[in-house]
């Protein structure tokens, strides 16, 4: 049994690299100290059009920092998520479900304590972050350089950054795919009234799918 389901499964890199981007905030999960999982941002680089490398760090007093070198890790990016109920359907006989998207990427971790490779971390993670949030911003995009004289070094021995050689991207949409035209537009148009910015995201990714099968081929 094929799992995920193959039409939940998106085999587009680009997909992929734009949910790890809008949501950088990731689930990291190991097993070599027992099962953990810590939620720190990881930045994703990409070559050739496809994502092959991770990069992120842990607090140093992390069990999951210990003994990380040549660990496989799991790292799981949480795009959007909204509850779908049978009564926004078309066919209310159905139960409820979520629909979600999401990307786990598997790999091996390989530590690099170098003061360089921390502060490339950090201003990149700044770049990529603070413009999502652009409409708070008082101030530029925050740098290394900005930081008090000293303070960055300091750091360096407080945490333990890696990267992560990528094995496998698996990339799932679950957007109603296995129902007809009619719930999964009865569905977007329930999720574009919510208060909440998840489910009208969830909306339009459904409605750009519907919209994009039925477009006659070129």
């Amino acid at each position: 049994m094929a799992y995920p389901p193959l039409p939940y499964r998106v085999k587009d890199p680009d997909a992929a690299i734009a949910l790890m981007r809008d949501y950088p905030f990731a689930h990291v999960l190991t097993a070599h100290c027992g099962l953990r999982a810590t939620r720190v941002p990881v930045l994703v680089d990409v070559k050739d059009g496809r994502p092959f490398q991770l990069r992120s760090h842990f607090d140093a007093r992390n069990p999951q920092a210990q003994d990380l070198d040549g660990a496989r890790v799991l790292v799981a990016y949480s795009g959007p998520a909204a509850y779908v109920s049978p009564n926004w359907r078309a066919d209310k006989s159905k139960g409820g479900t979520y629909d979600y998207q999401e990307v786990q990427v598997r790999g091996v971790a390989r530590v690099v304590q170098d003061l360089s490779f921390f502060m490339q971390i950090i201003d990149d993670l700044s770049t990529l972050i603070e413009p999502q949030h652009k409409e708070v911003a008082d101030y530029p995009v925050w740098r290394t350089p900005m930081s008090p004289p000293g303070h960055i070094e300091r750091q360096v021995s407080l945490v333990t950054t890696f990267f992560v050689d990528i094995d496998e991207v698996e990339t799932t949409f679950k957007l109603h795919q296995n129902f007809p035209e009619a719930d999964r537009r009865a569905v977007a148009d329930h999720l574009l009234r919510s208060n909440r910015d998840e489910a009208r995201a969830i909306a339009n990714a459904i409605r750009g799918q519907v919209e994009k099968a039925a477009r006659p081929p070129d």
